[in-house]
């Protein structure tokens, strides 16, 4: 119980400021911020097994992986009682990815693959071929390969355990081979439409006004129309007319509409992680004029053993006994003033000459949003 202090300075206080732009405008691309409509991923599973374990896969209880080791076998023309079964060197796992839309037949792309018995670790395991489908039930691709965990579980006869990282779940690089192109809708040149990851009214409005910019040399007529917070329609048919001019096809249209850049406006937001002590805070964050204080308690359980002798000429032997002390440190509250046109970056400096540990930083926050001082969107994870 010694350095109890209620974890805050275990904590990690991580503080973003986007700095030099006042207005929280960033001037980003639009194949950064958006997608195709239509040209959607497909995420895809499988279930398959892990060998070559050193004695780390699943026990004999996961019934699954003896049944799948025992259907494996019997394709391969061996039979064997359950009772012959060892199968501390195998583990069941899921296997997942995601297909990337044009990717042609003969094409390779990662694979995560996690435990799904009770295996110790996946260190060191190869992936035994795994077939990969969709949520429609067809298989579009297969995996298999060894498995890289970034990390190891070290146990040595239950005296001595030493981790690194998460093994039970590892990844394959370009572990997963297509073995079918999914059919994806044929872009339509009349229905093309872009939709922005994080709808905002202000962003589909801007980005519409950039590409017609774009396109001025091309047309006098507005190609690009924002339809709603997130939706932004393309008419590609005012192009094609004068395509002898112009000579451009529908894919370098939508070539030159992914690098327009414009201008994207970010919402006033400070997130914080009470979990880990995180905050993040965008530059667009205000704090009106505010006094801030902070005071803390810290408590501390110290343990000072106390040897005790036995009585002369007894029989007794020396023993030592916890003596549990009780130490309280407050320290004495400082005051802050902070100005009108103060910013998340003027607070967290300030806070930090303070020695604000990260979980007081979050409840100072909290507080700066009750008093009305806090101009903008307070979340909490």
């Amino acid at each position: 119980m010694k350095g109890f202090s209620g974890g805050f300075c275990r904590a990690i206080l991580v503080i973003t400021v986007i700095s030099g732009i006042c207005a929280a405008q960033q001037r980003v691309r639009v194949k950064d911020v958006s997608v195709v409509d239509g040209l959607e991923d497909l995420q895809l599973y499988g279930y398959g097994l892990v060998v070559g374990l050193a004695g780390t896969g699943d026990r004999q209880q996961t019934i699954f992986t003896t049944q799948t080791v025992t259907n494996m076998l019997k394709n391969m023309g061996i039979e064997l009682p359950d009772k012959y079964m060892r199968l501390r060197n195998v583990a069941a796992v899921m296997v997942t990815g995601t297909l990337k839309p044009f990717l042609k037949t003969g094409t390779r792309f990662d694979v995560t693959v996690s435990s799904l018995g009770d295996a110790s670790s996946l260190e060191g395991g190869t992936l035994i071929l795994t077939a990969l489908q969709g949520p429609d039930g067809v298989v579009y691709a297969s995996a298999q390969g060894p498995l890289a965990t970034g990390g190891y579980d070290i146990r040595n006869r239950g005296l001595t355990h030493i981790k690194k990282n998460h093994t039970l779940a590892g990844r394959i690089p370009d572990g997963a081979l297509v073995q079918r192109q999914y059919e994806l809708e044929p872009l339509r040149a009349a229905e093309i439409s872009i939709s922005l990851h994080t709808p905002d009214f202000t962003a589909a409005s801007t980005m519409a006004k950039a590409i017609n910019e774009r396109f001025s040399e091309y047309t006098a007529s507005p190609i690009a129309r924002a339809v709603d917070a997130a939706t932004v329609f393309l008419n590609y048919d005012l192009i094609a007319r004068d395509s002898i001019r112009n000579k451009m096809n529908l894919i370098e249209f939508i070539s030159l509409v992914q690098n327009t850049e414009f201008d994207v406006s970010s919402q006033a937001r400070v997130v914080v992680n009470e979990r880990t002590g995180t905050i993040v805070a965008g530059g667009a964050v205000k704090i009106s004029e505010i006094a801030v204080t902070h005071g803390s308690i810290k408590v501390e359980i110290v343990n000072r053993a106390q040897v005790v002798q036995p009585q002369p000429f007894t029989l007794g032997q020396t023993t030592t006994i916890p003596n549990p002390e009780i130490v309280i440190d407050e320290k004495d509250p400082e005051l802050v003033v902070l100005d009108n046109t103060s910013s998340v970056s003027d607070l967290a400096h300030a806070l930090n000459s303070l020695g604000v540990a990260p979980r007081d930083v979050i409840a100072i926050f909290q507080a700066i949003k009750e008093a009305g001082a806090l101009h903008g969107q307070l979340i909490i994870l």
